[in-house]
Formats: structure tokens, sequence, C-alpha cells
């Protein structure tokens, strides 16, 4: 039978930890006695690993609209629908413009035919235009669909003959021959000057000609990204022989300026590890000069390997480098000096304690064995909070995530397999004769041992700790926190969901110019591109639904009317009036595409059944008055779409070329707050499992929220906006919140169980654990931040005030805002003692001549 005694109080949880402690007393054995072998090894592992970029050439792919797009919005069906209208592929579609203008800048161009002719001349230049790339000599011609600009190019031939009474050329409807056509889409800005801007084009501000370019393959992308670049280029010389100026956006040009940016960041990467090299030596003042420069190699060599094997991992797997991707060496570089503050500062508390020789020989066990658990904390929750962040619907911020998270990982095995050796093979104090300051030796070796190995010579934990938890003290704390609450809650309320492209290039581009140009026309001139299905014109019934979907579209806010609009199925049947025509059908579509003359017939797709003519599907545009906000402009085209699902029958869809920016404006509110959520829940779940305690995982976890909180409010104070770059953001900085209050919370659950006596002794003990080492490790990140504010660009700023910010917070709630909380949890006096653990008689740091 089996026994009915009762178990022992602590067999379950107690034999677990005991078994645990077994294993960490196994793996730091084979690391202190094995320093030299285990280096090898690592260095044998990364080498094959590394000669990824021997081999492959490093290639970073920027794609400024569809690295952003919401993978899982309507703007992706919308934009492969249109693209496969004019047969090119999804990603092969690029639609950019050129804007001429007055040389001088508060002047319009006056409208002649000479200047028509002049521009017409920089349409051929471009068309025509070659360039060499990889010795290569490409022209744009080959890489472009077709000719778009059949409105400018008609007008201009009818500008020379417009004293005929059949064409008038009134802005902003003109016709010709019976034909009417829209000229707002190459006009803009016209007769300022003048009472109306109906009637003939006297002046306008811009004139635009507009480019559709297939570029499916990355090869076909750098050959289309050389040409807008010499075009860009040449605009930006502002030529004397040309009546006007002229300006230019295209993505290929974004693309390029956004590598740009990245290069300048990797640049400055340097000058951060440089920052962070001199405050680390400047920290080891009582190591000798070569433990010293190997420690710090150490410390440094751990994320920068991790990021190098990262990267080739993802090499050899065949996934794409993006430029965001260029901020994952500051993240890991971070990350890893932190952890190794955490280990050399117990690794020192060690060292001053009196011990036995059995004692000093299990060393490295006791530190493992102590920083370990919060090291696993704070790296599973970045992993999980970078892991949730491989789900945004971005592609380019989804692969960032992925890689970090990778590399979060591979530098947690490297803490311990470079740095933790390197520190068993060189950490070496200064003889005592070497220190200068004697007295103030003798004052530090009358203190007791263990003061002396939890206080810095400058500063007493104890007092600061005395000091905080006083009446004043606790009250001058919540009153600060009580100010950054209603700051951050005013932030929060204030903070505006939007998005553009210029966020992604440096803000010192030329483009930055251009841009602000093409929005400005977007104020006057919104098209919307539909892809649709026509009625069957012997159905009265059929034929009325559709002209009310196009009424309603065409009435929408803002929008023109049917003026404004560019619409072939309306003109067939205006031609079918015309001409008295009896028949409904469309056998007479292909003579009045002959005769109409303007080059427009890519606007309809159709094919002949016999003698029947059927029209697979057309494209209209309907012309609105744009927003000169992009979250304005993604309302209006989530508006638009609702319309369209009251007309299914007709299969239409509509397009804009901004539309996956829309998408992501949108949905980028509940995008973050699914992803927080998710965040939210892993990182508590990793939390209880590490500290199988109620108080201390709870309170890290409540810790986070209030650090993430703070964040999201100051950001907004700072000048970011609620977009996917601070999406992402806000969720990175949720794993780092989880640093500072994992390892106060987790340093306060073992505290908890020593039964010290009183909770200022608890919180003294906590601080004197984790203080010095959290706020090294703060100014190493954020002297490793620094460079980048001085990159002119929207994203690598945000990325930089974020890690800014969540260091400051957690700062202020390791040493502040935690310890006043913890003060007020009463003590729970432990039930039962932790099992007596024996650590094994062989020594964990080998001698010298046990390595040779």
């Amino acid at each position: 039978m089996r026994s009915l005694l009762p178990l022992s109080p602590y067999s379950a949880e107690m034999l677990q930890l005991h078994h645990r402690q077994i294993q960490m007393n196994w793996i730091s054995y084979y690391l202190g006695n094995h320093p030299r072998r285990v280096l090898l090894t690592v260095f044998c592992v990364l080498i094959p690993l590394l000669s990824y970029f021997l081999i492959y050439p490093l290639e970073i792919e920027c794609d400024i609209r569809r690295g952003f797009a919401n993978k899982h919005g309507h703007a992706v069906e919308e934009l492969t629908k249109f693209s496969n209208f004019y047969n090119i592929s999804v990603g092969g579609l690029e639609i950019w413009g050129i804007l001429a203008r007055n040389k001088s800048t508060d002047k319009d161009l006056k409208i002649n035919l000479k200047l028509l002719n002049e521009i017409d001349e920089l349409h051929q230049y471009v068309w025509n235009y070659t360039t060499e790339y990889k010795g290569e000599t490409i022209r744009f011609k080959d890489l472009s669909s077709e000719d778009i600009n059949y409105v400018f190019n008609y007008y201009r031939r009818l500008l020379a003959i417009d004293w005929m009474p059949s064409v008038n050329l009134s802005y902003p409807l003109a016709s010709a021959f019976g034909h009417s056509f829209y000229l707002g889409s190459q006009f803009f800005g016209v007769n300022r000057g003048e009472e109306s801007k109906v009637g003939p084009i006297k002046t306008s501000q811009f004139v635009a000609l507009w480019y559709m370019s297939k570029a499916e393959t990355f090869e076909q992308k750098q050959k289309l990204q050389a040409v807008q670049l010499g075009i860009f280029k040449k605009s930006a010389e502002k030529p004397n022989d040309l009546l006007f100026d002229f300006e230019m956006f295209g993505d290929q040009v974004a693309n390029s300026e956004m590598l740009r940016g990245t290069l300048t960041t990797v640049k400055l990467f340097f000058i951060g590890g440089c920052l962070m090299v001199a405050f680390m030596a400047c920290t080891f003042t009582e190591l000798t000069v070569f433990s010293k420069i190997m420690l710090i190699i150490g410390a440094i060599g751990s994320p920068i390997a991790a990021t190098g094997a990262c990267f080739a991992i993802l090499g050899w797997v065949g996934h794409p480098f993006n430029s965001i991707m260029c901020i994952t060496p500051f993240l890991i570089l971070g990350i890893g000096v932190d952890d190794a503050f955490l280990l050399l500062n117990c690794w020192r508390r060690e060292e001053s304690k009196e011990k036995s020789a059995k004692e000093a020989q299990n060393q490295l066990a006791r530190v493992i064995r102590e920083i370990s658990p919060s090291m696993a904390i704070t790296s599973l929750t970045n992993t999980l909070a970078f892991g949730v962040g491989f789900l945004a619907p971005t592609p380019q911020m989804s692969s960032f995530c992925l890689g970090t998270a990778l590399a979060i990982v591979l530098d947690f095995l490297l803490e311990f397999l470079i740095f933790v050796p390197c520190m068993v093979l060189f950490y070496e104090k200064k003889p005592k004769s070497e220190v200068k300051n004697e007295k103030r030796i003798e004052a530090e070796n009358k203190v007791d041992l263990q003061e002396a190995s939890i206080s810095t010579a400058t500063f007493n934990w104890r007092s600061f700790t005395g000091w905080l938890l006083s009446v004043p003290g606790r009250f001058l704390v919540i009153l600060l926190y009580l100010s950054i609450f209603t700051a951050t809650y005013l932030g929060v309320t204030c903070m505006e969901s939007t998005f553009d492209p210029s966020k992604t290039f440096p803000s010192d581009s030329k483009l930055v110019d251009s841009l602000a140009s093409f929005t400005s026309i977007q104020e006057e001139y919104s098209p919307l591109n539909f892809l649709s299905n026509v009625p069957d014109l012997q159905n009265d019934t059929d034929v009325a639904i559709f002209e009310e979907m196009i009424h309603r579209l065409e009435n929408r806010e803002g929008c023109y009317g049917n003026t404004a609009s560019h619409n072939i199925y309306r003109d067939y049947k205006e031609y079918l009036n015309y001409t008295k025509s009896e028949e409904k059908n469309y056998n007479q579509l292909e003579k009045f595409l002959k005769g109409r003359v303007m080059d427009d017939g890519g606007t309809i797709k159709w094919h002949k059944e016999g003698n029947d003519t059927v029209i697979d599907l057309i494209n209209f545009v309907v012309v609105c008055q744009g927003r000169s906000s992009w979250s304005e402009r993604a309302v209006n085209v989530e508006k638009t779409r609702q319309i369209l699902v009251d007309y299914p029958q007709y299969n239409i869809t509509l397009f804009d070329y901004d539309g996956t920016i829309y998408d992501l404006i949108i949905t980028v509110k509940g995008e973050l707050v699914k992803s927080l959520a998710i965040t939210f829940t892993c990182m508590t779940i990793a939390c209880f499992v590490i500290m199988p305690s109620f108080v201390a995982p709870t309170i890290a976890s409540v810790a986070t929220v209030s650090i993430s909180f703070c964040l999201i409010g100051f950001l907004s104070i700072w000048g970011q906006n609620l977009d996917p770059v601070t999406m992402i953001d806000v969720i990175m900085a949720i794993g780092f919140s989880v640093d500072y209050s994992a390892h106060v919370c987790y340093h306060y659950y073992c505290a908890r169980e020593q039964n010290l006596g009183s909770k200022q002794e608890v919180i003294t003990q906590v601080l004197q654990a984790v203080g010095r080492p959290v706020i090294e490790a703060s100014l190493t990140t954020l002297l490793c931040m620094a460079p980048l504010f001085v990159v002119p660009v929207y994203m690598i700023q945000s990325f930089a005030k974020t890690v800014t910010l969540v260091t400051t917070f957690g700062l202020l709630h390791g040493l502040f805002f935690l310890p006043v909380v913890l003060y007020f949890i009463p003590l729970n006096t432990p039930k039962h003692s932790l099992p007596t653990f024996t650590p094994s008689t062989q020594p964990l740091v080998a001698l010298e001549e046990d390595e040779k």
C-alpha cells in the first residue's frame, strides 16, 4: 500500500529549486574550470557562421511604401488588383511625378504654347533618360509601363488650334470634338490671381507630369532608382536653360534617402560604442589596465557577436535585411552591457566577502545562481516583446522585431559563453600599493565587509534607503509620481494618429521640399481610382443602380462632382447619344476609342466574343478636394470603402497610391492595443513562472504598465505621433521596462525569504544588490543612444527618444517608486526554510596550470 505519511512541507517547490541549483552548479563548474575551452568553442562556431558576410554581399532593402504597408489591410488587395489591371506584379508598381514651377517661388507659370512645348521636352528627356548601372546602359522607357500624361499631351496639341469652334479649353472641364476631359489632373493652382478659376488657363502654380514604372525584381528596382536619382539630381541643379524649375518625388529616391539615414546611423553606432567604452573604463577603476581592457572586450564582444550571428543566420535562411534593422546593434549592445554589469557587480561582492577555501572555489556558482534568474526574466520578456512585434502588420517592422528577438536570445547565451569566461580569466584588482588614497582605504577597511561590498566609495545605499522610506522621502516620491502621471495623461489625450513618408528619410533631404509641394497639390487634387465591372446597357435597372453608385461616389463630401471625373463608361454613353445610336451594348467601343484621339485606352480592358464586345474592367477616376492632414485623408478613404460595400455586384474596388499608409493610420490604434495586451499577458506569465510568488511578479507587472504609460505620454509631449514607428517603439519599451522592475522585484522576492527582520532592511539589501549595476547600465545605454539624436530621421530619433525615456522612467521606478511601494507591503513570515544546498567540492575556477 502507498504510504499515507504527509509529504515534506517543501517536497515539491524546494526539491525543484534544489534540482535547479545542481544544474547551475554544473554549468558554473564547466565555465569556471574550462574558460579557454569555452571561448575557443564559441570562436569555432561563430567563424563559419559569420562567413556569410564574406560570401554574399549585404543587400539592404528599403521600400518606403510596401515596407510599411499593413499586410492585412484593404490597400494591399486594392494595390494587387490595380497592378494586375496594368499587368504589373504587386511589388513592381511605381507611380511618381514631376512638378514644373516658376523659377521664382512666389510667382506662377504663364501658360502658353512655348512653355508647354518646353515642358514636353522635359517629358521626352525623362522618357528617354539613360544612365549606367553596373556597367550596363539602362533607359527609363524600358522600365515604364505606359505614358499616362494623355491629358497634358492632348491639351498641348489642342492649344495650337484653340481657335476652332469645336475646341473649348476652359478650366476645369475642357472639350474638343464632342469629347470632354478634366484638366485638374495636370494643372494646379490655376488662375490664382483671377476673379474666377473657370475659363482659359492663364497661369498655373504647377504643371504635373506623372509616370507609371514597372520594377518587379530587386535589380529592376535598383535600375529604376538609378534613373530617378539622376533626374532628382538634375532637378536640384535648377538648369538655367529652362523657362521653369522642376521638382520630383519618387519612392526610389525616398528609399535612397532612407538608406542614407541608415548609413549615418551605422557610423554613429561606433561613436556610441566609444562613449560606452570610455564610461566602462572609468567605472572599472579597481581593476588593472589589462583586466579592464579584457573585460570591456568581453562585455561589448558578447552583444556584437550576438548581433553578427543573428544577421548571419537570417542571411543564410534567405531573410531580407531592411534599413530599420540598423537599430538592432544599439539595442543588443545596451541589453548585453546591462547583463555584464550585473554579473560583474555580483562577482565584486563575492570577491569582497570573507570565505573559506571551499566557498571561494564555488564563487562563480553563487554569482550565476543569483544573477541568472533576473537575466533570464529580462531576456525572456524582451524576446516576448519583440516576438509580439513580429506579428506587426508592417513587413519592415516585423523583420526588425524578428531579428532583434533572435539577437536577444543569442546575447543571453553569449553572456555566459564569452563574458563569464573572460571574467574568470582576467578579473584582477590593482595591488593596494597602487591606490593613491590610503586614508580612504583605511576608512573602508573599518567598515563591515558586507557593507563595503554593496556600497560604492561615495554612496551608501543604507543611508539612501533610510531617507527614501522616511515620511518626507515618501511624500516627495508620491508627489513626483503624481506630477509625472498628470503630465502623462495630458500627453496621451493629445496624441494624434498620423504617418507620412517624410518620417522615414532625413529631414535635411531636398526631397522634403518636393514632398511638401506634392502634399500641397493634394489639397486641391485628391483622385481616387475605381476598378469596376460595367452594367448591362439593356437592363435599365442595372444601369440605374450603377449610375446611382457613381453619383454617390462623385458627390461625397469635398468632391467636385461629375465635372472632375474621368469616367470612360459615361463618355461612351455620351458618345452613343451624340451619334444617336440606338444600340444598347458595347459593340461601338472600338470605334469610339479610335475617334477619341486622347490616348486613354489604357483605362479600359475589353475583348471580343464573336461580334460582341465585352468589357472586363474599367478604371474611372473621381476627384475630390484633399486634406492637408494624412489622418483626415485616411478617414475619407475608409468612408468611401463603406459606399462600395453596398454594390458587390460590380466587384468594385478603389485604389489610392497612398492607401497602404492610410491603412496604417486607421488601424494603428487597434493594433497597438492588441499588441500591448498580448505582450503584457505574456510577460506577466513569464514573471510568475520565474518568481513563484504573488507579490513580486504582480508588482513587476504593474510597474511595467506604469513605465509604458509614462513613456507614451511623454513621447507625445516630445512631439511624437501615434504611428507604426511609435507602436513598435512602445512594444519594445515594454520589454525594456521589465528589466528595471524585474531586477528589483526578483531580489525582493529572494530577500523576503531570508527573514531579515524589517522591511527597511529587505529594501536596503535589494538596492545594494541592483542599485549600482542598474545605474551604470542606464548611463551606458544613454551614452550609446546620445549620437542618434543628431540623425535627422524621425524614425531613428523616435527610437532614441523611446530608449531615453524608458531608461529614465525605469530608473525612477526601480530606485524610487518601487521601493516605496514595497515598503507598504507587509512581510510574510516564512513557514519553512529553504533546503540546505551543498555545492560541489570540485573547483569552479581553474588554476592556470589546469588550463595548460
